[in-house]
């Protein structure tokens, strides 16, 4: 019964864990997306990964 708890609580821990670093990861691209949209920023893609892309 005590193993069936803790396994319990870790997953419990990592589905949090994890949770939340999803939210960050969507609260950076919101920052990101805002301060290019406010302050006029273009953040530099390198030439060759550019043309990587279109190959």
């Amino acid at each position: 019964m005590n193993n069936m708890n803790n396994s319990f609580l870790e997953n419990m821990k990592s589905n949090v864990l994890k949770s939340m670093g999803k939210l960050a990861l969507r609260g950076g691209e919101v920052q990101m997306e805002t301060s290019c949209a406010l302050f006029n920023y273009e953040p530099k893609i390198p030439v060759e990964l550019l043309n990587q892309k279109s190959e």
